[in-house]
C-alpha cells in the first residue's frame, strides 16, 4: 500500500477540528474513586457539575500551561502511528518538529516519505518528494485558516485552559499525567474525532504522547522522543526542502 505524504496534513486538520469554538457546558468526572485516584476533590453539584471538579481541572490546565510555556524554542523527533480499521498493518511515519515562538512551526516527515509542513505568522508552506513542488497558502486572504494555525501553535506551546470550553476533560492518570479530551456536541470536531488523550512527560514540562481516536475506528498515535527544549533551532529547519 502506498502512503501519501499528504495524510501528514489530515493530521495537522484534526488539531484544527478539535480547537475549533464551541459553547456546551462542562460534563463532570465520573465516580468517586476514580477522582481519588486523579487528585481531584468532591464538590457541590450546579447545574449537573461539581465546582471543585470544574475548578480543579481548570488549575491543572493552568498549571501544566505555566510549565510548557516556558521554553522558547524546541525540537523533538516523532514516531506517528496510523491504524486503519479496515487494515491489519500500521502506517508508520518518523520525523522531526521545530517550533520557535511565537509563530514558527515546522513538521518534517524522514519516513518512509519525505513531506515537510512549515507554519509561521504569514502563511503556511508544504512540500513533497512525490510532486517536488511547493505549494504555499498567504494567511492575510484566509483569516479563518490563520486564526485554526495560531490555534495549533498554541496547543503545542501548552496552553490547554481555552480547550475547557470546548471539550470534556478527564484525568485518566496521575502519574505520568494522562488526560482525555473529548469534543461536546456543539464542538465540529465531534464530527471526526472520538477522543484525544494525552500523555505527558514525567516532570510535566512537554508532551510524551498524542492519540486521537476517530469516530471511523481509526486511531493515530504521535510519540515525541528525543526533545530539547530552548535548544538552538537553524533557520534551514523551517524551509519546508531545506528542512529534510
Amino acid at each position: 500500500m502506498k502512503i501519501k505524504a499528504k495524510k501528514v496534513t489530515l493530521i495537522l486538520l484534526l488539531f484544527f477540528l478539535f480547537l475549533y469554538p464551541g459553547t456546551p457546558l462542562f460534563q463532570p468526572l465520573q465516580g468517586e474513586g476514580f477522582l481519588a485516584r486523579a487528585g481531584i476533590k468532591e464538590g457541590i453539584e450546579v447545574r449537573g457539575e461539581k465546582k471543585s471538579e470544574v475548578s480543579d481541572i481548570s488549575g491543572l490546565l493552568r498549571r501544566l500551561g505555566e510549565k510548557i510555556s516556558a521554553f522558547k524554542s524546541l525540537k523533538t523527533d516523532f514516531i506517528q502511528e496510523k491504524e486503519l480499521a479496515i487494515f491489519k498493518n500500521k502506517i508508520i511515519l518518523k520525523g522531526r518538529i521545530y517550533l520557535q515562538k511565537p509563530d514558527r512551526l515546522a513538521w518534517h516527515v524522514d519516513k518512509p516519505v519525505k513531506y515537510s509542513v512549515v507554519i509561521t505568522d504569514k502563511s503556511i508552506r508544504q512540500w513533497d518528494e512525490d510532486t517536488n513542488q511547493v505549494q504555499e497558502i498567504v494567511l492575510a486572504k484566509n483569516p479563518v485558516l490563520k486564526n485554526m494555525l495560531n490555534q495549533l501553535t498554541v496547543w503545542f506551546s501548552g496552553n490547554y485552559s481555552p480547550l475547557l470550553e470546548d471539550n470534556n476533560v478527564q484525568v485518566l492518570q496521575k502519574s505520568p499525567l494522562i488526560i482525555e479530551f473529548t469534543p461536546k456536541e456543539t464542538n465540529i470536531a465531534k464530527k471526526v474525532i472520538k477522543n484525544i488523550t494525552i500523555t505527558f512527560r514525567e516532570d510535566e514540562k512537554y508532551l510524551k504522547q498524542i492519540r486521537i481516536r476517530e469516530n471511523s475506528m481509526d486511531v493515530t498515535t504521535i510519540i515525541f522522543l528525543n526533545t530539547e527544549l530552548n535548544a538552538p533551532v537553524n533557520s534551514s529547519s523551517f524551509e519546508v526542502k531545506g528542512g529534510v
